[in-house]
């Protein structure tokens, strides 16, 4: 049986946030043979890795008359490794277990508020790693690692309503602060009454390299779309957190974009998107209808959250929250997602059910 080594964290979700503390410990496990140890440690990083390839327009490729080999463009790869912080701690000095023993080690970081959260997109990640590191007598050192889920502490408060607008075409967001899994509402307003009008929820990612030289790749992605006047688009449950470093490897950030074919050019208004965001209306003011709220598993397991979240109970990741009035937040939950068309079968079989079989 080899060396094991298994990590138990002090929070049941794995999910932490900037600014809090990831305690836990860790159970050493020695195997058939007694385990001799000079030391054990244990440390936590957080790494951006980013990572793309261009092609290298200054390479003058050289035609040969002789050779009818098909020659392959060059290809220059930018990228970028940068360690935003580590930290370690040691949890033994020598240490001898025998066949089959334990070695249990407590241990606890503080993590900076100051931190990305993790991401993981197409060329690029934020990670975070929880590594132990046995240096063994007479041999090379063994690690282990677990990764970890830490989210940047992002609380918005304030609905901070936008407007932008042209010669003839106007876009109205009611707010532009939201969580991820709530619904954006806008308006648009033209003083032409048959022009056709598009709105477009986009995410931007830029990617910044350093080797073999400063570069930027920004990369936009249409998460939803609408041709209404007045509508809502939906912000997926799975999207990153925007970045607040400006200068970072990854860089995330939202925007709602309209066109009209009375306008020349689309009006853009930046949304900001983070960890707590105060609930908004299913229908953007159409109708009394109830209203959302967006929470989160580990804010509802940390007591030193002071947001909307704890009026809510425990165990409740990724749900919206029904309510008809503030004083019956937590009242009822719901999972995220879209309403589903009924089944124009389903219709059918229950019309015909109705109204050509017999009633007894």
């Amino acid at each position: 049986m080899p060396i094991n080594c298994e990590f138990h964290l002090s929070r049941v979700s794995a999910v932490y946030y900037t600014g809090e503390q990831v305690s836990g410990f860790v159970t050493l496990i020695a195997g058939k043979k007694q385990l001799h140890l000079e030391a054990l440690s244990i440390s936590l990083r957080c790494r951006s890795t980013v990572c793309w390839q261009e092609v290298d327009g200054c390479l003058h490729h050289v035609e040969h008359n002789d050779s009818e080999a098909t020659m392959q463009p060059g290809y220059i790869s930018y990228a970028c490794n940068k360690l935003h912080w580590e930290q370690a701690q040691q949890l033994t000095h020598a240490l001898n277990l025998p066949s089959g023993g334990k070695k249990r080690c407590n241990f606890g970081f503080e993590l900076p508020c100051d931190l990305p959260g993790k991401c993981r997109l197409p060329l690029g990640s934020t990670s975070y790693t929880l590594q132990v590191l046995l240096q063994r007598r007479g041999k090379h050192d063994k690690h282990f690692e677990r990764s970890l889920c830490v989210q940047q502490r992002i609380e918005l408060l304030d609905l901070q309503p936008a407007t932008s607008s042209s010669g003839s075409l106007e876009l109205c967001l009611p707010r532009s602060i939201y969580a991820p899994g709530q619904r954006v509402s806008y308006q648009l307003h033209t003083t032409e009454p048959h022009a056709t009008c598009h709105t477009r929820l986009c995410q931007s990612i830029t990617y910044r390299s350093i080797e073999p030289a400063l570069k930027e790749k920004r990369v936009r992605r249409v998460l939803d779309e609408n041709s209404d006047r007045t509508g809502v688009l939906h912000l997926p449950l799975t999207a990153p957190i925007m970045t607040k470093l400006p200068g970072e490897p990854i860089e995330i950030t939202y925007f709602v974009e309209a066109a009209s074919t009375s306008c020349s050019q689309p009006l853009r208004l930046p949304l900001w998107v983070g960890t707590v965001a105060p609930p908004v209306d299913v229908i953007a003011s159409l109708t009394n209808g109830p209203t959302l709220g967006f929470v989160n598993l580990a804010l509802c397991e940390n007591d030193s959250f002071s947001s909307i979240n704890q009026q809510l109970p425990p165990h409740s990741c990724s749900k919206e929250l029904y309510v008809s009035s503030i004083t019956r937040h937590g009242e009822q939950l719901k999972l995220l997602r879209r309403q589903k068309r009924r089944s124009y079968v389903r219709l059918a079989l229950r019309y015909f059910c109705i109204n050509l079989l017999p009633a007894n």
